[in-house]
């Protein structure tokens, strides 16, 4: 039984990365890192395709209450009204 638990060590130390191959890693991600920046134009596109119930749940509620502040709550019933709330 001793001899299963040294062999499992054994293996589960030889598949960590070594400090050379998790420097190379770093160096690698750093390089990337670097090379590209995106615009905040970019950035608001990724956002929303990555997360795409946030921004329409944003543009929802800043639509919502930029309407009511505009027509007052008559705009809000109405909205109520036409879907059945």
């Amino acid at each position: 039984m001793k001899k299963d638990k040294k062999t499992y060590i054994i293996l589960e130390n030889d598949a960590l990365p070594t400090k050379q191959q998790k420097e190379k890693m770093l160096a690698h991600i750093l390089s990337e890192y670097h090379v590209y920046k995106a615009s905040p134009a970019e950035r608001l596109f990724k956002m929303i395709t990555v997360y795409p119930w946030r921004f329409a749940f944003c543009f929802s509620t800043v639509q919502a209450v930029l309407f009511t502040m505009i027509w007052g709550t008559g705009y809000t019933n109405l909205i109520l009204r036409v879907f059945g709330g």
